[in-house]
């Protein structure tokens, strides 16, 4: 009569099987299998436009997840560049009604094939989509009179076609509300490397390439540590400190600094740790990220995107801020690639506040602010001309 194996036997048994039939290649870890390794070199890079409340938005996405989260803002650019170049408002419509399905949510077709995951491994892909829609988020908010919210919900439903065909994809439909979040942009916004996101092996490089990718043009960002904690979920993980540095910072720095060295990502980061009270370890008060461009960075495609915001940045103060066109070009050829997306911002600051405050010549009083911020990006006697 045959003897009843263990469990703990019968797994021993099938690991070793498996392991004399695949030989070395049953030490590999599947997810490693499934993950697109291609890499795009940054000038070929695909560069989205992404709200700042995307990128502090807090989550526990998985690598694939945070793929498809970007992929999702990516499906969102026309909207965003509407609401940038105020063809779009709040006070009007933010979707069209053909943007929007019958029950007023907002649909988003993902191809499986766009999230360079491994057929073999799309089972595991439809599991990741499944879960965003339990999986809960925290989005900020801030009003037009600068208060802070933050709403806790789930990013969206998942709708998978159980047919076979050859077009594998999934549709995920928005609630309006938090459609409206992912395109605002009352917080600010930056730009985002889809590709550079995709290469990342590791989800804590993929979020914090997001965050200093968004303070780029200062080169210095610092935050606190526990709101960074919270950023990643991270509150009740990697309690000392040590560990948090080993798990997630160290890695994500190296990750970095390799792809950049390579010639695949925009920027890397070096941290320090900020405390208030002069201790010498521990937990920090705050993380001050310092954050770098590679040397090899091919500007090219850079300044071909930046002549085009320039024209953009020069109609926007025509249409909204009184300039004639002569100081509207004269301002807007000064805008470089590093100053735009902190341009743009204060342009959006600025017609919040002549909302709600008067100011009689909004040109000069405008002129005379971004010709401040520019300055501070400007190299020592650079000649400027006055706005007349």
């Amino acid at each position: 009569m045959a003897t009843k194996k263990t469990s703990s036997s019968a797994t021993k048994e099938t690991t070793t099987r498996t392991t004399r039939k695949r030989g070395a290649k049953a030490q590999k870890k599947p997810v490693k299998r499934s993950l697109s390794t291609d890499l795009i070199p940054i000038e070929e890079e695909t560069w989205l436009l992404q709200p700042i409340a995307v990128t502090m938005m807090r989550h526990d996405y998985s690598l694939i997840q945070v793929r498809i989260l970007v992929s999702v803002v990516e499906s969102l650019q026309t909207i965003l560049h509407g609401i940038l170049n105020n063809k779009r408002s709040q006070e009007l419509s933010l979707f069209r009604t053909d943007e929007l399905d019958e029950d007023g949510r907002l649909p988003v077709k993902l191809p499986f094939k766009e999230l360079g995951v491994d057929p073999n491994h799309y089972p595991q892909l439809r599991n990741s989509l499944k879960m965003l829609a339990s999986i809960p988020i925290e989005i900020p908010y801030k009003t037009a009179e600068g208060r802070k919210y933050t709403k806790a919900t789930n990013l969206c439903d998942v709708y998978i076609p159980d047919d076979h065909s050859y077009n594998k994809y999934a549709i995920l439909k928005l609630d309006r509300g938090v459609a409206e979040r992912l395109v605002s942009l009352d917080f600010g916004y930056h730009r985002l490397g889809k590709q550079i996101v995709f290469a990342c092996k590791n989800r804590y490089t993929q979020r914090i390439y997001m965050f200093i990718e968004s303070w780029l043009d200062k080169g210095r960002a610092v935050i606190k540590t526990l709101e960074f904690r919270k950023m990643l979920r991270l509150e009740n993980n990697y309690k000392k400190f040590s560990d948090f540095c080993r798990r997630v910072l160290e890695p994500a720095k190296a990750e970095l600094k390799e792809l950049a060295d390579k010639g695949f990502c925009d920027c890397y980061f070096e941290y320090d740790k900020k405390y208030d009270n002069g201790q010498r370890g521990g937990e920090p008060d705050e993380l001050v990220f310092r954050i770098y461009k590679p040397a090899n960075q091919l500007d090219s495609q850079l300044e071909q995107v930046t002549d085009m915001q320039r024209k953009q940045f020069a109609q926007m103060l025509i249409r909204y801020f009184s300039f004639i066109p002569a100081n509207a070009e004269k301002i807007a050829s000064r805008i470089t690639a590093d100053t735009y997306n902190e341009a743009m911002q204060k342009l959006v600051e600025l017609r919040q506040r002549f909302q709600t405050t008067y100011v009689k010549d909004k040109a000069a009083y405008t002129y005379k602010t971004l010709d401040s911020l520019i300055k501070d990006h400007e190299v020592p006697n650079t000649k400027v001309e006055e706005m007349k």
